[in-house]
């Protein structure tokens, strides 16, 4: 257990890391995520699917994570929601293909809860809304909300990069 924990660490923390907002948070999931791995390994029947299987473990735990402190994640304004539904849906790849991978989880850290998981969960781990408002207990309007919204606040994270960047050149 011990050299699994170890090999797969950082591997598992980065998936926690794009559900969190502290690596404090990423932690906790990371150490449950590890517990529910651990008493499921013996079933694990091949073992060309590990990265996967382990994967689906540490998100699921995040998802659980999530339920769990929902209550306490309710910082989205009702008239947020009904403007980004007004929005265009904004390319989420094109949005990646600019930023680093450190720069992406940043700003995906500076997500509220609800915008960061319900992001991961379509972006990263490709759940439809359907999906994710069934695991999330949301409708399925409400995660293409929460969806836009977070493709809205990155785009703008991304231009006040770019023009921070274009202000260093030019000094």
């Amino acid at each position: 257990m011990k050299a699994f924990y170890e090999r797969f660490h950082g591997y598992a923390l980065s998936v926690c890391l794009a559900y969190t907002n502290s690596r404090e948070d990423a932690c906790e999931i990371l150490n449950d995520g590890f517990m529910k791995a651990f008493r499921q390994l013996k079933e694990l029947q091949n073992p060309d699917v590990l990265l996967p299987w382990l994967r689906r473990i540490m998100v699921n735990t995040a998802i659980d994570h999530y339920r769990k402190n929902l209550k306490h994640s309710r910082d989205v304004a009702v008239e947020t929601l009904e403007n980004s539904l007004v929005e265009s849906n904004l390319n989420e790849e094109g949005i990646l293909a600019q930023l680093s991978a450190e720069h992406i989880l940043q700003q995906l850290q500076q997500l509220p809860t609800t915008y960061r998981v319900v992001f991961g969960l379509y972006v990263l781990e490709g759940y439809s809304h359907r999906e994710i408002g069934e695991k999330l207990h949301l409708a399925e309007s409400t995660s293409r909300a929460h969806l836009a919204e977070a493709n809205r606040l990155l785009r703008k994270a991304l231009a006040t990069q770019n023009d921070n960047n274009y202000a260093r050149n030019r000094k």
